[in-house]
């Protein structure tokens, strides 16, 4: 019994034993996902411009806290974090569409209420593997 108890209390997830460089880069991830969603929302507007320049901040070159996997001989991408984030931030975004009163929607309060949502924090802890050293 008393493993058991022991098990299910080390499985739990709890925020205070993640190292904050784990954090910052979780953030980070979010960010980008986030960033890329509200580019989608208008993208040839001049904000859109200035955040395709915070996305590319946040990006693997440059210099993002996330590696991406390639196959070595083809060079084919196995597994792209920042990829990943974004299709899933954009499907839940896309379900969580706001609609106002008057028949209006918000594609931008999608993108918010996405990017606060549990599962998206699930998926983002679930890339830790992929932190870069």
């Amino acid at each position: 019994m008393a493993v058991a108890v022991v098990f299910v209390v080390g499985c739990a997830y709890s925020p205070s034993h993640v190292s904050e460089q784990t954090l910052e880069a979780r953030n980070n991830l979010k960010d980008y996902a986030l960033v890329s969603c509200l580019v989608a929302v208008d993208p040839d507007s001049e904000l859109a411009e200035d955040l395709k320049f915070t996305k590319r901040s946040l990006s693997f070159m440059g210099r993002g806290n996330y590696r991406i996997v390639q196959n070595e001989e083809t060079f084919e991408t196995k597994h792209d974090p920042y990829t990943e984030s974004v299709n899933f931030l954009m499907d839940e975004a896309n379900r969580s569409i706001g609609y106002m009163k008057d028949g209006s929607s918000s594609k931008t309060y999608g993108c918010f209420k996405a990017a606060r949502s549990h599962g998206f924090e699930e998926f983002i802890a679930s890339q830790y593997e992929f932190i870069g050293d």
